[in-house]
């Protein structure tokens, strides 16, 4: 926000996008909520990646909904993706943390173990090194002996680590993109999605959870048995949201206020 009210201030006209869940985080009467209004009141358009965020600024009447995209080329299914395997490895993708304390589990780590534990399914969970904080807060996830971490991949890595699991987990608590870019990226690489995201976006090849175990194991088990629906609509969605598409609404957006 600070970049734009400093456009702001010199008259040079902007559009604004909208990327922090601390403005919900910190609450209305938080500096960053401010700085983030005044950032919307004084852009041509504001663009957000999620429904409820236009309802959070008071419908202001500069925001608009606008998806995040994800590039399906470099990101695409394995071969006969669609196909369940003899064993499905559920898979995390995620910087864990909240409002500055690092180990907070906004993403939902301690739910995806124990949806795997109660399936006795293998589960990778894969990061940045923030993600130590979480595992020191929370030791007793390595008593679960089919855990693996992943610290850091590249691009190259990180496309065979979506090809070598099958359903990719999203109980987060809090995002500023409803759908976020890991779900897209999943969902690029054909993987059914586990998780929430907002009631007012549909995602097809995603079964919403709230943030309880039971619910998350429902969802589990209804994906493993429609596999190739869930897995084809995934890729679907994230077909219909890759860059092309999302670069072309985009244009259209700015042809209509400029």
């Amino acid at each position: 926000a600070n970049l734009a009210n400093s456009l702001a201030s010199r008259g040079i006209p902007y559009i604004y996008q909208l990327h922090d869940h601390h403005v919900v985080h910190w609450g209305k009467d938080s500096h960053v909520y401010k700085e983030n209004l005044k950032a919307i009141e004084n852009s041509v358009v504001a663009l957000v990646p999620a429904r409820y965020l236009k309802e959070w600024f008071d419908n202001h009447p500069k925001i608009q909904y606008f998806a995040h995209g994800v590039d399906s080329n470099a990101l695409y299914p394995k071969e006969n993706y669609f196909t369940p395997p003899l064993e499905h490895k559920l898979l995390m993708l995620a910087n864990n943390g909240l409002g500055g304390h690092n180990g907070s589990d906004r993403k939902g780590f301690t739910f995806g173990i124990q949806t795997a534990m109660a399936r006795n399914l293998p589960i990778t969970i894969v990061g940045p090194k923030n993600n130590e904080n979480y595992f020191r807060e929370n030791p007793w996830v390595f008593g679960y002996p089919k855990l693996n971490i992943i610290w850091e991949p590249s691009n190259d890595e990180l496309l065979d680590i979506y090809h070598d699991h099958t359903i990719f987990l999203h109980p987060s608590e809090l995002e500023a993109g409803h759908p976020n870019l890991t779900l897209l990226e999943a969902a690029a690489c054909g993987l059914p999605l586990l998780g929430w995201i907002e009631m007012e976006t549909t995602f097809h090849g995603l079964w919403r959870a709230p943030r309880n175990v039971p619910a998350l194991v429902e969802g589990l088990d209804t994906i493993i048995k429609e596999y190739e629906w869930y897995s084809t609509n995934a890729r679907r969605t994230a077909e219909e949201l890759n860059w092309r598409n999302r670069t072309i609404e985009l244009m259209q957006i700015y042809e209509s206020v400029l």
